[in-house]
């Protein structure tokens, strides 16, 4: 797991992807699609936790329109708390590789948002913030990978309650 992020830490560093003073990176990829893709998370989902058309996603993923920085500052902190949450519920059994794929991709996005404008980068967690506030955050948990591990806990502890 610290190997993958190593890597792409180093790979991101030496890359010609830095965003530019527009938003962009050099080559008009942004590693946070990549890893939404990873985990199973469609265009269309990308597009409500935005609030845009899942046309304008696409656009985004092909560069051919800005994404702006706030939207990417908050879509990374939502991919950030995906992995978090998938690594803690995933099956022992289960391919850590969409996984491992994705927190790579995470390090890579990072290093590339270290050069979005600090506006950008505040808006973007005031709205994750929101976001997770709101009980988005759980409801998307919940719909795409099944209940959060805090869900699992609690069972538990109502099961044991229950045993006297």
């Amino acid at each position: 797991m610290v190997a993958a992020a190593d890597s792409a830490a180093t790979v991101a560093s030496q890359a010609e992807c830095d965003v530019d003073g527009e938003g962009y990176g050099a080559s008009g990829h942004f590693p946070v699609f990549d890893a939404f893709d990873d985990l199973g998370l469609t265009g269309r989902d990308v597009a409500e936790l935005v609030g845009v058309s899942p046309p304008t996603v696409s656009k985004w993923r092909r560069a051919k329109v800005r994404i702006p920085g706030e939207k990417l500052a908050f879509l990374t902190l939502v991919l950030a708390h995906i992995v978090d949450e998938v690594s803690v519920v995933v099956d022992a059994n289960a391919d850590p590789g969409p996984i491992e794929a994705a927190r790579a991709a995470l390090v890579y996005q990072d290093v590339l948002n270290r050069e979005l404008v600090a506006g950008d980068v505040y808006a973007g967690a005031q709205r994750f913030r929101n976001w997770w506030a709101s009980g988005e955050a759980q409801r998307l948990q919940t719909k795409r990978f099944g209940p959060p591990a805090s869900a699992d806990i609690l069972e538990v502890l109502k099961k044991m309650g229950t045993r006297s």
